[in-house]
């Protein structure tokens, strides 16, 4: 390769045209009253990662890639993933992902891998790309500012890039004259412009499967209710921590609203003393004579924003602190999808108390039985360590329960839900069908249920547009939890309660801490929640379900109370 004279020209490394420079741009206004109104948006996502060069080949940039579409899946994002692609190849994908921006929306492009600055402009490299000399790039390479031109050219509402150019120039040796990092680029109007490292700096490709930057990026991403500033801060506090100070993000920004990748959980007032919940005559706080909902007071008190964990010493369960209070137990009559046993809605006081954050894994379970086998669904494996223990009978996790006391010396009392606790503790305060609200394909941000990977994988029909990546069980935890700390509560299993079911069961509940014992309604047992193959009718915190206390299945798994 010849030297290239006169000019300056870098090449570096773009991590991805949502990491490194991360860019913003339309109406904002708009975006922010859309939100507030909870209306849905579509995101649309293009996320290419290159490492495969014939010289300087990288390592991170395809683990880099997947892990951001998979993140971005997760929000939301309409992901379209790319490989190694050639330049013919990337402008293709770069038109075509304009033209589904045409469709309105949100616009993310992420770029992973080599870049070049020539003169101040930056290029995206190719795989395969032959530069030999200064004049060559503009040919071989693509042009940073074609991704803005196909965004401004869309008019959709907003747009993110973000490109990462940090990685070490592979052709320094061959290059004369050259400088460091990226060119810096004034954020336009209404855009955030986001790098890896400051302008004219490098960072390294990595050690590990991912870059430091990718890591705290994704993390920082999925954290509900962080503005999009907010959590560029964080990335930039972490990776200054995690490199020593010699790694420092930078942006520019001209930003006018607010933008989230999740919205802040909604809130709901806290029922006060003063103010009595409005009861009808049979009891019901719900009904007014012609049947429509009258919520007098809150489905349930305001979480605490401070959330008390314990660990449980011989099986390391994670337990959280559920706040006693008040809230309306059952769906009303206008929720959609609604069953009668979900009915009347009714008030309910719980007291405080510790609830296992997730459901019992198998590890967790073969401390109490080592044989225990989840057995597996399709050839998908249900036995994972961090996996929900499946094929559980209500008798089992009884069981597990009193062992689980009995291990710790009788000091604490371990048992399961009532169902009155299951539901308040779903609802973490909601209001909604939903504990994120009532728009059924976020579910994905939450839970692992029926989705787009299901449908692929197992043919199982998906009511929620959306992809969680996960065909059947995931590990617990994956995925976002309620605002009180708990995940899992509509997804991945379905949980075994403690009360015998009953049709009528809600006529009978006291106000205070009810549960049913009556074993002359049947011998059935409660179960809530939902699954990894739940549709949208059934992702929701009233729903009620039954099964006899020996039956078991591959969708029902089991949490635990402990008493304070």
């Amino acid at each position: 390769m010849s030297s290239i004279t006169g000019k300056r020209i870098l090449l570096s490394c773009f991590l991805a045209a949502f990491l490194s420079g991360f860019v913003l741009c339309g109406s904002s206004a708009r975006a922010d009253q859309k939100a507030a109104q909870g209306q849905p948006e579509r995101r649309t996502a293009l996320v290419i990662g290159n490492a495969g060069y014939a010289s300087g080949a990288l390592r991170n940039p395809i683990n880099d890639a997947r892990a951001m579409a998979k993140a971005l899946g997760d929000l939301s994002f309409e992901v379209t993933l790319k490989e190694n692609l050639d330049q013919k190849q990337m402008k293709r994908e770069i038109q075509a992902f304009g033209e589904k921006l045409q469709k309105g929306g949100v616009g993310l492009f992420y770029y992973a891998g080599h870049g070049i600055q020539v003169n101040g402009h930056n290029y995206l490299l190719p795989v395969g790309a032959a530069i030999e000399h200064e004049k060559q790039v503009e040919y071989e390479a693509v042009d940073m500012g074609a991704v803005l031109s196909e965004m401004d050219y869309a008019h959709n509402r907003l747009n993110i890039v973000i490109m990462d150019a940090c990685r070490d120039n592979p052709f320094a040796r061959s290059f004369r004259s050259i400088s460091q990092g990226l060119a810096s680029v004034d954020a336009p109007t209404g855009t955030l412009v986001a790098y890896a490292t400051a302008p004219g700096s490098v960072a390294n490709d990595g050690q590990g499967d991912n870059g430091v930057y990718t890591g705290e990026l994704i993390r920082a991403m999925v954290q509900p209710g962080l503005k999009i500033e907010d959590v560029f801060k964080q990335v930039r506090s972490a990776v200054r921590e995690a490199t020593g100070g010699r790694q420092v993000p930078w942006e520019s920004s001209s930003l006018e609203g607010d933008f989230y990748f999740i919205y802040p959980p909604p809130q709901s007032p806290v029922q006060t003393a003063s103010i009595p919940p409005k009861v009808t005559p049979q009891g019901a706080s719900e009904r007014s004579a012609t049947g429509q909902a009258e919520e007098s007071t809150s489905r349930g008190e305001k979480p605490i924003k401070s959330i008390k964990t314990w660990k449980e010493p011989v099986t390391g369960l994670v337990f959280v602190w559920v706040p006693g209070g008040c809230f309306l137990m059952g769906s009303p009559q206008s929720e959609q999808n609604r069953s009668e046993d979900e009915g009347p809605v009714h008030e309910v006081c719980i007291d405080g108390f510790w609830m296992s954050k997730t459901v019992v894994t198998n590890a967790q379970f073969r401390q109490f039985y080592k044989d225990h086998d989840s057995t597996n669904y399709s050839g998908h494996s249900l036995n994972g360590e961090s996996q929900p223990a499946v094929f559980v009978s209500w008798h089992d996790a009884n069981n597990f329960t009193q062992w689980l006391t009995g291990q710790n010396g009788g000091q604490y009392n371990f048992r399961l839900p009532t169902e009155a606790e299951w539901e308040y503790a779903c609802r973490a305060g909601s209001d909604s069908s939903r504990y994120w609200g009532e728009d059924s394909s976020r579910a994905c941000i939450y839970e692992n249920i029926a989705d787009y990977t299901a449908e692929k994988q197992l043919g199982i029909k998906s009511p929620h547009e959306c992809d969680d990546g996960y065909a059947a069980t995931a590990p617990v935890g994956t995925f976002q939890p309620n605002a009180f700390g708990l995940h899992d509560m509509l997804g991945n299993v379905l949980e075994w309660c403690s009360d015998v079911y009953g049709v009528d069961s809600y006529v009978r509940h006291d106000r205070n801490n009810p549960q049913n014992t009556d074993e002359s309604m049947g011998q059935s047992r409660v179960i809530r929640g939902g699954c990894w193959h739940g549709s949208a009718s059934s992702t929701r915190c009233a729903i009620r379900r039954s099964g006899l206390p020996d039956g078991m299945d591959n969708d029902l798994g089991f949490r635990v109370v402990r008493e304070p």
